[in-house]
């Protein structure tokens, strides 16, 4: 129930609820995650699928920025975000990777001009 005492808590509780929900989404929408051009496709639960599989990389990129060095090293030869997730397509078309710390190698040695 709303009352004096709290109705400040719950505009921020409500505030702070958007935000997140606002500022997640539109980072899974629009900075290279394809989430709403995933999300629908196909039949039997695709669109369900897609998007649950899209969810974890979000959290996980946050930690390789934070605790991986090559990475940050890879990603900070790309202007934005989406430039670095389209560039494995266009590498792994030309080229064989055993591993994605090879492919971070790659990416450092061709940047470097290697």
């Amino acid at each position: 129930m709303v009352s004096e005492e709290n109705v400040k808590l719950l505009t921020a509780c409500g505030w702070a609820r958007w935000k997140t929900g606002n500022e997640n989404n539109n980072i899974l929408k629009n900075y290279g995650y394809c989430l709403e051009h995933n999300f629908g496709h196909g039949e039997n639960h695709a669109g369900e699928v897609c998007c649950v599989l899209n969810l974890p990389a979000f959290p996980v990129q946050g930690l390789m920025i934070l605790y991986d060095e090559n990475f940050k090293k890879a990603r900070s030869y790309f202007g934005r975000r989406e430039e670095f997730y389209n560039a494995p397509r266009t590498f792994f078309r030309a080229f064989e990777f055993q591993t994605r710390e090879d492919f971070l190698l790659f990416v450092i040695a061709h940047a470097r001009g290697g």
